[in-house]
């Protein structure tokens, strides 16, 4: 038995903004953008923190050189008095 009033909606596949499918969809892109960056920036971060460790073995290297030259020029002031 069918209703002679009967009537069809037809809803669109593709609501717009307001398709929860679709703005799940984008938030779950925005989301995997958003690791991917902070992926990029664990692998920068360490890359920078091995450069300051790096930069730190410097000075020190560079203050023990320092202060074996000046030994050095200590004792060659001494020798020549």
């Amino acid at each position: 038995m069918t209703h002679e009033n009967e009537f069809k909606i037809d809803i669109p596949e593709d609501r717009g903004i307001l398709d929860l499918t679709r703005q799940i969809d984008e938030l779950t892109d925005t989301i995997k953008s958003y690791k991917l960056l902070m992926d990029i920036h664990k692998e920068e971060l360490w890359e920078l923190k091995k450069i300051v460790s790096e930069n730190e073995k410097n000075k020190n290297l560079l203050q023990g050189y320092k202060k074996v030259i000046e030994d050095l020029s200590a004792k060659l002031r001494q020798k020549d008095s």
